[in-house]
């Protein structure tokens, strides 16, 4: 009687310590993609500062001439008239 209980204890023992290499193992691999994804979305969060930064900028920019100028230049593909502007298709 004893030896069939020691053995049913044994295997719950190993049962149970499945159980818990199998849920540390799951929380291991989801720990690490949350701190991907948490890296992914810093970056990207940085990346959207910096644009808002430059939106600040150039709506707190004085409307002056060189502001039409980068305006033209930028958004509208404007250029000056004595500007030559050449363009290479090359692959580099």
């Amino acid at each position: 009687m004893k030896s069939q209980s020691s053995v049913f204890v044994k295997i719950s023992l190993a049962l149970l310590s499945l159980i818990f290499v199998i849920g540390v193992m799951s929380l291991s691999l989801r720990y690490n993609d949350l701190t991907k994804k948490r890296d992914r979305l810093k970056a990207e969060v940085e990346k959207e500062q910096l644009e808002l930064e430059k939106l600040l900028e150039d709506v707190n920019a004085e409307f002056d001439d060189e502001y039409i100028i980068k305006i033209a230049r930028e958004e509208l593909g404007y250029r000056m008239p004595d500007e030559i502007i050449y363009y290479n298709n090359l692959n580099k």
